[in-house]
């Protein structure tokens, strides 16, 4: 098989999954896509001379692969002997240097403290377990990818799963994706702290599945007490769908006093725009689902409140659903930052009050 050019080895199951000979999912290459491109863009940032990379759950070898033209040295692991057969077969057609371990991910990662410029960690399920060795692994300038594909723990399907592994309160609504995206983050950059180590978001985003967390980790105390202030709570009301990213005792809108919260989790923004504006530059013009998906999300990286859906506004306001378009456009006529998120195709992210918002569904209902 092949991937943007790159021969793969790999089982060609129709539903891979963990018991798969040597796993690869097609369906991840939009992932692997926008992670290909952040990567190109932190070494481009970082000005590293040698950057060292390393895929620990290498599986059939193909992030490994795409990463190889950035990569100085670059290793590659799997505690699967077949995917180690694969990704040699792959390194060889390729003509792709790497070192090649047979290693548990964490074994590894210990064995190599602050040397990693670039850690991918790519696993079934949640990601928590390898958070250590990472933080471990990570140099005290270098970037993290981190997918988990648990969104329905973390998005409120199974509440107390999620505050179990990762200590947060789930909440489940119109916009409980973009909640489950921050439990990860929070969770992201309380590991790190522990070693020192600040984590910071520069792409981070949810898709089918899975979530993916990408940032960048310093070694700095004092940006990793400054960070601290963005883990906090979300605070949401059933009543009337307002919501604030701080944990408050009445809806800001209506006054009611029963509302639902969700936390500990990431508060502030969940991708930086410097960052997502470079990416574009960065991303082929010929990779066209990719880089539109990047110019989504360099659109609403500036604005942190939680996205709307218009469905359920018009619903709760009792109107008919405007299009997303037209929202938008009522919202920008007043002077406010908006955006369509890559949450929902009919999601609205902005920095306009409640109030505006409302008026502007309401006015766009009229419209149609």
């Amino acid at each position: 098989m092949q991937e943007r050019g790159w021969k793969i080895y790999a089982s060609e199951d129709d539903e891979p999954d963990k018991d798969s000979e040597v796993f690869f999912n097609p369906a991840m290459k939009l992932n692997r896509d926008i992670s290909e491109v952040a990567a190109k863009t932190f070494k481009q940032k970082a000005e590293i001379d040698e950057f060292r990379v390393c895929d620990p759950m290498a599986a059939s070898g193909i992030r490994g692969f795409r990463y190889s033209k950035i990569a100085d040295k670059l290793h590659l692991s799997d505690v699967n002997p077949n995917a180690i057969e694969s990704i040699e077969e792959g390194l060889q057609d390729n003509e792709i240097e790497a070192e090649v371990h047979e290693k548990d991910a964490n074994v590894l990662l210990s064995e190599y403290r602050n040397y990693f410029h670039l850690i991918d960690i790519d696993p079934f399920g949640p990601f928590t377990k390898f958070l250590d060795s990472t933080a471990r692994a990570a140099n005290h300038s270098s970037f993290v990818g981190l997918t988990a594909t648990d969104n329905g723990a973390a998005s409120g399907s199974y509440a107390t799963v999620c505050e179990r592994r990762y200590g947060s309160k789930p909440i489940r609504n119109s916009f409980m994706h973009e909640t489950g995206l921050r439990i990860y983050i929070k969770e992201a950059f309380r590991n790190f702290a522990r070693f020192d180590k600040t984590f910071e978001p520069k792409a981070c985003f949810q898709q089918r599945h899975y979530a993916r967390v990408m940032g960048r980790v310093t070694e700095s105390k004092s940006r990793t007490n400054q960070n601290l202030e963005n883990i906090g709570y979300l605070s949401y009301c059933p009543e009337c769908r307002w919501r604030t990213l701080e944990r408050v005792q009445e809806c800001g809108f209506c006054d009611n006093d029963e509302l639902e919260y969700a936390g500990p989790l990431w508060t502030g923004k969940i991708g930086d725009q410097r960052f997502t504006s470079q990416m574009i530059e960065n991303t082929p013009e010929e990779w066209e689902d990719a880089k539109e998906y990047i110019e989504t999300l360099d659109n609403e990286a500036s604005i942190k409140t939680p996205f709307y859906e218009i469905h359920e506004m018009s619903s709760e306001l009792d109107v008919q659903a405007p299009r997303t378009d037209d929202v938008i456009q009522h919202l920008r006529d007043k002077g406010y930052i908006v955006s369509k998120t890559h949450f929902e195709p009919t999601g609205v992210r902005t920095d306009a009050p409640f109030v505006d918002v409302r008026n502007a569904i309401k006015k766009g209902s009229v419209s149609e």
